[in-house]
């Protein structure tokens, strides 16, 4: 984690949202008072919003945590710290407050954030011998099973030796930014932010003893995709969605130091943790 100065902004705002686009102006506005380069950018669909935006300190993004998700998949490589303000359900990654945000807007500009370096997943789907998709995602690559309940029929492989054999509803490969999503909800790990290291969680496993797997970065995880029990989809952070067919293989890396995320000393991780109900806050004795 390094500390760095704010001088210059870029706000990414959830189209539709009228609350999160009022705050934006606002805030616009009140920095173009006090002469600070600002850029604002739409984002919604499948857009890339934040390609025109020019080298800022910060990112700003007013919209849940699926807008941060997708920005911060679209900043990946450009080295700039990314912050939100949660106008979505639960809001784990978004710490920047919706009201009473000019003191820490302030603070920002005078003392500066601390970068911390996240790590993504990089993820390919081979069919045949060829690569028909590949990419980065910020939060989890899932395999899930489609509308009928029928077991998934699943090869796992580790650093292209076989592993096993599972059947399930499907398999969650998640990062520690997203081992508070769908792969915690699965009864995966909860990493801390900066590990560099992955979760492997499988969804309601069928008579098979999985417990989640926690792999360094460098491993390689491989599903492969048996005999047609049911439709299978891949799924990229929960906003992008394959088919699959039998024989399909999906592997999967981490990349550390992938995106960077503001932190601006409002909450701690495990604060928010609590914040957003994901651990019971313990009630003091008396």
């Amino acid at each position: 984690m390094d500390f760095r100065p704010v001088s210059s902004l870029a706000l990414v705002v959830k189209e539709g949202n009228p609350a999160a686009e009022r705050l934006a102006r606002i805030i616009e506005s009140w920095l173009r008072d006090r002469g600070v380069p600002v850029w604002t950018a739409a984002h919604g669909g499948d857009r890339r919003c934040c390609d025109a935006l020019p080298a800022v300190d910060l990112v700003l993004a007013f919209g849940g945590d699926g807008t941060l998700v997708s920005v911060a998949r679209q900043l990946m490589g450009r080295r700039i710290p990314l912050a939100g303000a949660n106008f979505g359900r639960v809001g784990f990654l978004a710490e920047f407050p919706r009201e009473n945000w000019e003191k820490p807007l302030t603070a920002i500009l005078e003392n500066g954030i601390r970068a911390e370096e996240r790590m993504a997943l990089r993820y390919s789907l081979t069919r045949g011998n060829c690569e028909i998709q590949a990419g980065l995602v910020v939060n989890d690559v899932v395999v899930t099973r489609g509308k009928l309940a029928r077991l998934a029929n699943l090869t796992l492989g580790v650093n292209d030796a076989h592993f096993m054999e599972l059947r399930s509803d499907g398999l969650i490969l998640s990062t520690p930014t997203g081992s508070t999503g769908y792969a915690g909800s699965a009864g995966g790990s909860l990493l801390m932010p900066q590990l560099n290291a992955y979760i492997v969680a499988a969804i309601c496993p069928y008579l098979s003893s999985f417990p989640p797997l926690v792999l360094d970065a460098d491993t390689v995880f491989s599903v492969t995709v048996g005999e047609a029990g049911t439709d299978l989809f891949l799924t990229l952070d929960g906003q992008h969605t394959h088919p699959l067919t039998v024989g399909d293989t999906i592997r999967a890396q981490g990349v550390p130091g992938s995106f960077l995320v503001a932190d601006l000393g409002l909450t701690g991780y495990f604060e928010r943790l609590q914040l957003v109900g994901f651990v019971q806050k313990s009630k003091t004795a008396g």
